[in-house]
């Protein structure tokens, strides 16, 4: 069965949560009520990320008027921007708007945050949200792990990956059919890592000697971008970030440690998954902040 021609199916109940039709998001223009709500995470309500399902309906308790169609910005993963049905999945990080138009012509919305997908699978007894996967080879989605077929996903086709069944399959759910089911995790390839910026500030005081530390998420790997430091230090003025002295930081200590209005960096490196940096400051005219940062993936 091609999935062009694959009727819309009643998506099958994922081992992380059942379908709910819950209150949610809303807007409560024109006496009626958007609600906007997680398909397969407990019907949760907010704290949406990209690639998780969710479904939208419309509610009206005079039962004057009824939802026509369904219109998102930006559009949804695998789906128009405009569908009669109300499920769809946010493609981008930021704020997702949502307008249900209406048989009386008229149209109400309403708007929420949409943070970043996460990157690693959950144990399929959690409501942790998907992670969105691309099909990279063909791969045949069936209706349990046993392998009843239902059809063929193509390269490029891209689904919400909840959980890994067995060490061959993962529990997915195809954008494009809103059909869950499983398929083999060799045809599939999960996002890249998100690298991003891990820092902290600490406002030194005068005539001591003290070890600064930073936590490291983890499973923390650097990433450098263009020969840049990702492990690094900096001694500055006030809240005058970028116009002190700096260096990087390696597992075996950073460079050269030049004395910055009173304050010398003595000692510094990575040990497990910290980052430590141990400062002596005499008397100190000024008030000298020392920030401690690390750019990667987790």
């Amino acid at each position: 069965m091609s999935r062009t021609h694959l009727p819309r199916l009643v998506a099958i109940a994922l081992g992380v949560g059942a379908l709910l039709a819950l209150p949610g998001v809303a807007g409560a223009q024109s006496g009626g009520t958007i609600q906007v709500h997680a398909l397969f995470s407990g019907g949760k309500t907010s704290g949406f990320t990209v690639g998780q399902p969710l479904g939208v309906t419309y509610t009206d308790p005079s039962g004057q008027t009824r939802e026509k169609q369904v219109c998102w910005s930006p559009a949804p993963i695998e789906q128009p921007s405009c569908t009669a049905s109300g499920t769809g999945a946010a493609n981008v990080v930021g704020p997702q708007t949502i307008t249900v138009q209406l048989t009386n012509g008229q149209s109400v919305k309403t708007t929420f945050n949409v943070a970043a997908a996460p990157t690693t699978l959950g144990s399929g007894s959690s409501n942790t949200p998907p992670v969105p996967y691309t099909v990279v080879k063909p791969v045949t989605l069936t209706g349990d792990v046993s392998g009843d077929p239902l059809y063929q996903l193509t390269p490029g086709d891209r689904v919400a990956a909840y959980y890994r069944a067995n060490s061959t399959t993962l529990q997915v759910y195809d954008y494009a059919t809103n059909t869950a089911g499983f398929a083999a995790s060799s045809g599939l390839t999960a996002p890249k890592p998100r690298a991003s910026t891990t820092s902290d500030t600490f406002r030194l005081k005068s005539n001591r000697t003290t070890t600064y530390k930073l936590t490291l998420p983890k499973g923390f790997k650097a990433v450098s971008v263009r020969g840049s430091t990702p492990i690094a230090y900096q001694l500055y003025v006030g809240h005058q970030r970028g116009s002190g002295v700096g260096n990087y930081i390696t597992p075996g200590g950073g460079g050269v440690h030049k004395p910055f209005l009173g304050a010398t960096v003595i000692q510094d490196g990575v040990s497990s998954r910290t980052v430590f940096v141990k400062v002596r400051t005499g008397t100190l005219s000024q008030p000298i902040t020392l920030a401690i940062s690390a750019y990667g993936t987790s």
